[in-house]
Parts: structure tokens; sequence; C-alpha cells
């Protein structure tokens, strides 16, 4: 079997298409290129948890790099890494708010009528489930869920070890929470 290499940084520049008259560009963006490339490996990996999309990123800063030179002199090697750092570290994070939305598969809105349920059903929910209750105290998570599996609050109360009062109100309150949470990202779409 053979081993596919990762790319080197002189890799990612082919992809780009470079003005033929103005060559500095595809001279300062390659310097710049080879002085970011091992910080934004660290970057990705400590924003993403992982760094396998370094290479696919860094080719988006590349393009967004040298378009916005075309436009302009030339300029030092340091002023491209400043802007190539730039452009990487915005769509990482553009990447990273990506994955910290919330996602609501399967809803009943969303399935026709009779349709049958995926094999992946369970997983999506728990996966959305987990997401929803993932700024939640374990406490009141595990009240939240005994509550609403058909558990009576005095039995929740219990198995706390808490009054049935006390649950009740920081159950209300993170419900509240929950609300204003999945409303503000209702808005932003």
């Amino acid at each position: 079997m053979v081993e596919m290499q990762k790319p080197t940084p002189s890799d990612l520049c082919w992809n780009a298409k470079f003005p033929p008259e103005q060559e500095w560009i595809e001279r300062t963006v390659h310097v710049a290129v080879g002085n970011i490339w091992r910080h934004a490996h660290h970057f990705a990996h400590a924003q993403l948890g992982d760094d396998s999309m370094v290479p696919e990123i860094m080719e988006i800063a590349i393009d967004g790099t040298v378009s916005r030179l075309e436009t302009g002199s030339p300029q030092s090697h340091e002023d491209v890494a400043v802007l190539l750092e730039r452009l990487f570290l915005q769509e990482v994070r553009r990447r990273r708010n990506a994955n910290n939305r919330l996602v609501y598969l399967g809803s009943d809105q969303e399935l026709p009528n009779g349709s049958a349920q995926t094999p992946h059903a369970p997983i999506d929910s728990a996966i959305d489930l987990d997401r929803i209750l993932h700024d939640i105290p374990p406490d009141v998570r595990i009240a939240l869920l005994l509550r609403y599996s058909r558990s009576r609050w005095s039995e929740v109360a219990a198995v706390l070890g808490t009054t049935e009062a006390a649950i009740r109100l920081r159950c209300k309150r993170a419900l509240d929470r929950i609300r204003q949470k999945m409303e503000g990202e209702i808005h932003e779409i």
C-alpha cells in the first residue's frame, strides 16, 4: 500500500492562479506560506481539534491573498505573510463557528408524513440533545432528562437529593437559556 505524503507549503501554491505580469506575488506568497505553515497547523489543531483541514484552508487563504495582491503594488514578504495569516485565521474561525452551531436533524417539518426513520435517527437525536444540553450543569441535565421521561418532580428531587422547588427553579432557568439560544440561532438564519 502506498502512503500519501502530506502536502508541503510549496505544493499548496500550485493551485493558485498567479497573474503573469506580477511574478512578485508568486515569490512572496511562497515565502509567506513557508513562514506561517507551522503556526497554521498549531492554530488549526487548537481551534478545530484537528489539523487535517490545514491544506484546504491554506489554499483558500492563498487564493484570497493573491486576489488582494493583484490590485496593489508590490509588498514585502512580512506584509504578505501577515495578510495570508489573517485570512487563514479567519477561515479557521469561520469553520469553528460553523461547527459550533446547533443542528436539528430529522425535525417534524423536515420529514414527510409516513416516511420511515433512517437507522441514524437515534444517533442524530442523541448528538442534537448533547449539543442543546452542552452548557447545562450535570445535575440539572439529569433532572431535565428524568422529568421529561415522565418522572414526577418529587422523584427527580429524591434522586438528586434536593427539594422539589429548587430543582424546578433550576430546570426552568436552564430551559429559558436553551430557548434564548435557540431563538438566537433562528434569527441568524
